[in-house]
């Protein structure tokens, strides 16, 4: 839903086409006889391509491998954009035998940017309560609900209505065993499980999967990784990745799920507010994070060592450009103490993130309003370099 309201109204185009799960053809402001015979559609895409027409094909995936064969062939007249919105995306545009292949470019949509998020909160509420929803507010279809003033119990409401469905809407397309193999992979981590190894363990153990080896579940899981169900995050210094799920609400969804049985029985919110606000704290967290990688312009690490943990690593050509702590809760200075001892020999900016000002001049401390103006620099920066 998100991608193609932004196609029909942000993407200049001249003609919209939709492919149903049937593949019959959906054609928006275009008439045409005999347009649900998917040769005489290749052949009217393709003519259009050819007068140099702007032509949108959503769930292009379900179209069969020759009406992209002929779609190939008329490249490169006209503009093509294609969406989709399922794991066979992946295979239609990057795999060996595909005639798409370096045709495109690929773009993921994924979740709001942490600075757009923001400044477009500005507007509406305080900055203290900008960063304290946008955890949330990042996948679009939680927006609606923000106006109800709570906006956290209303999304675990709405939990085991829409996740499913909006995960399924990825894997229903697919082989019914790999189907199942993904979600039971995305089940594991949303519940807590990061480490492949006892994922692979896990799967094996219920059938899933034929060996216990973690190289059975990786594939799977770099490929989920394409499709921004997942986030690979690498370990500071080390050839290792921890992945997860970038999108709060789902893994909101799993984690809750596999505690309190959500989608197999009503659950009321007094129940579940514990873990779910358990989980926002660590939702905001991850938001300051992925703003600070997003203005630094650096790519996010983890810093996970048995004698020290940082919140926010932000790396630029393998070396530490920004680190930081976030405080949500009270704060006080010998937390400052604490924080510059993990970081005493790192050569970068040093951030201390709280909801309130802290008398010190050893660290720099970034309010929610301070986290308001980064996110503005950036922006600003962004618009003049374009």
């Amino acid at each position: 839903m998100g991608k193609t309201f932004l196609i029909e109204n942000f993407v200049p185009h001249d003609n919209y086409f939709s492919v149903r799960v049937d593949r019959s053809i959906s054609a928006r402001g275009f008439a045409i006889d005999g347009l649900e015979d998917l040769r005489t559609f290749s052949r009217v895409a393709s003519e259009l391509l050819r007068n140099d027409k702007t032509v949108v094909i959503d769930e292009f995936q379900r179209l069969p491998m020759f009406v992209l064969e002929d779609l190939a062939s008329v490249h490169p007249s006209g503009r093509l954009i294609l969406t989709g919105s399922s794991m066979r995306v992946v295979d239609r545009l990057t795999g060996r035998n595909s005639p798409l292949l370096g045709l495109l470019r690929p773009f993921r949509i994924g979740l709001v940017s942490p600075s757009d998020l923001l400044l477009s909160l500005r507007e509406d509420m305080t900055a203290e309560e900008a960063v304290s929803l946008a955890p949330l507010l990042r996948d679009p279809w939680t927006i609606p609900f923000h106006r109800s003033g709570s906006l956290l119990e209303d999304v675990v409401a709405m939990l085991p209505n829409i996740v499913p469905g909006l995960v399924g809407e990825i894997f229903t397309e697919d082989e019914r065993e790999l189907t199942r193999t993904y979600s039971s992979i995305l089940s594991q981590i949303g519940s807590g499980t990061a480490d492949h190894h006892r994922i692979a363990d896990t799967l094996h153990s219920r059938g899933i999967i034929k060996s216990g080896s973690s190289s059975h579940v990786i594939p799977y899981m770099r490929n989920m990784v394409e499709m921004g169900l997942l986030e690979r995050t690498r370990i500071f210094r080390r050839k290792k990745y921890v992945y997860s799920i970038p999108s709060l609400p789902i893994r909101m969804y799993y984690y809750l799920d596999s505690r309190y049985g959500i989608s197999d029985r009503l659950v009321s919110y007094r129940e579940v507010a514990p873990a779910a606000e358990g989980l926002l704290r660590t939702g905001i967290e991850e938001f300051v994070f992925d703003l600070m990688a997003e203005v630094v312009g650096g790519r996010k690490e983890l810093l996970k060592d048995p004698d020290r943990e940082l919140d926010v690593l932000v790396t630029v050509r393998n070396r530490p450009a920004l680190v930081g702590e976030v405080k949500w809760g009270k704060v006080t200075r010998s937390d400052v103490g604490k924080f510059l001892a993990k970081v005493e020999n790192m050569r970068c900016r040093k951030v201390l993130v709280s909801r309130s000002t802290l008398d010190t001049d050893e660290v720099e401390v970034l309010t929610p309003d301070g986290l308001m103006e980064e996110a503005s620099r950036y922006s600003e920066t962004m618009l003049k370099s374009r």
